[in-house]
């Protein structure tokens, strides 16, 4: 690699990987949740989609902490900051909140979720995105149930100016033990939460106990190592500690993962078992970048779906629960079940890329910052790989 970075280099291709890692979730809430197919053995064979959409989400997070990383200026503000974030996220999260609640009433049934429909309590909750904290179903699937990563996001957001700063501070001698330790702590909690929650009644619907999967899946503090984990990740690869490494071998190792998720602990399968092959891959695909190397993902058709993700994440569930309604939860044989799938796949990225150039694009444009000023930018320090263009964030 090169000594310094300049300062207009990006990440390209962690943008397209963005979408890659959406469209693995809208694929698994389109087989599992849209119902399509009358053959249950299709849900059968696809058993491994909830833990491809766990490691996607894992991946989120992972993405969120080094892109974060990776853009932070010591010219910044908290508050600066937290503008950005919240002009990011809220906007997006108030429309799509406000158009899954107006189909809840209209339809009078959460059809596609082993929920009631939220009361005013949990929807509130839902809206100010603190949902995630309460160990209950009604609450952190309520209203739209993918916001509860949002949900743990704006936790990250808030803790992001007081955790960037040991990070920069970080010596580049204890970069390596920083990042064993909190792997070590990722692939620990599973175990944490064995130990200190019940098991799932017998004839639950599901393997897990609400209390475990909530302390394992959706807890803030929880799913914050993966967040702190891409902090660490940014700063080896700006410091150039990190090593040169493919991405096939990361690939093959989460390959590996998923072959074996037959014999792994169920608690496992909720991200843990995958966060450790994709740490990995996420350096390894910003090192070709910045060395200037092509990649599929870095392409321009990827990076702008890559920009859409997060308004594809937050409506494509709204969109399958009308569907899904609509066809007033018809199945289909295998052949016509697999083109609607394509079929309502393709209309929710279309959605998404209005709701992006609709409502995201112009809110950022005009109030991520304040008028008539802007955040200088710091000269990167020799030896430090900083890349200041605020490329957008992967909130999932």
């Amino acid at each position: 690699m090169a000594g310094v970075l300049s300062r207009g280099d990006r990440l390209p291709s962690l943008t397209g990987l963005r979408f890659l890692l959406a469209g693995v979730v809208l694929a698994g809430h389109v087989l599992t949740l849209g119902r399509f197919f009358e053959d249950q053995g299709v849900y059968e064979a696809a058993d491994a989609s909830s833990m491809a959409s766990a490691a996607a989400v894992s991946s989120f997070f992972l993405l969120s902490g080094f892109v974060l990383a990776w853009n932070a200026s010591p010219a910044d503000t908290a508050v600066r900051f937290w503008r950005r974030r919240l002009v990011k996220i809220f906007p997006n999260h108030v429309v799509t909140w406000s158009l899954m609640l107006g189909l809840l009433m209209a339809t009078g049934t959460a059809a596609l979720l082993p929920v009631p429909d939220p009361g005013p309590g949990e929807a509130v909750r839902n809206l100010l995105l603190v949902h995630a904290w309460v160990p209950d179903m009604a609450d952190f699937s309520s209203v739209n149930p993918v916001t509860w990563s949002i949900s743990c996001e704006a936790f990250f957001y808030l803790l992001f100016p007081l955790l960037i700063r040991p990070v920069r501070a970080l010596p580049a001698r204890l970069l390596w033990p920083v990042i064993a330790l909190v792997a070590a702590l990722v692939v620990t909690m599973p175990l944490v939460a064995m130990a200190v929650t019940d098991e799932a009644a017998p004839g639950s619907w599901s393997p897990l106990s609400t209390e475990r999967w909530w302390l394992i899946y959706f807890f803030p503090p929880v799913r914050l190592l993966e967040f702190v984990l891409g902090l660490v990740l940014a700063r080896a690869v700006q410091l150039d500690r990190w090593p040169t490494l493919r991405p096939r071998w990361p690939l093959l190792a989460l390959a590996g993962v998923f072959a074996a998720r037959t014999e792994l602990p169920e608690e496992y399968l909720w991200g843990a078992a995958t966060c450790l092959p994709m740490a990995a891959l996420i350096p390894a695909i910003a090192t070709r970048d910045v060395e200037g190397r092509e990649s599929l993902l870095g392409r321009r058709g990827p990076v702008l779906l890559g920009e859409a993700s997060f308004a594809l994440y937050m409506v494509h569930f709204p969109l399958l629960y009308e569907i899904r309604v609509l066809l007033d939860r018809r199945t289909f044989d295998t052949v016509t079940a697999a083109l609607l799938s394509v079929v309502v796949s393709a209309f929710c990225v279309a959605v998404s890329l209005l709701l992006w150039r609709g409502v995201e694009v112009p809110m950022m444009r005009h109030f991520a910052r304040p008028r008539g000023r802007s955040v200088p930018a710091a000269e990167p320090a020799p030896g430090d790989r900083t890349a200041p263009l605020r490329q957008q964030d992967p909130a999932p």
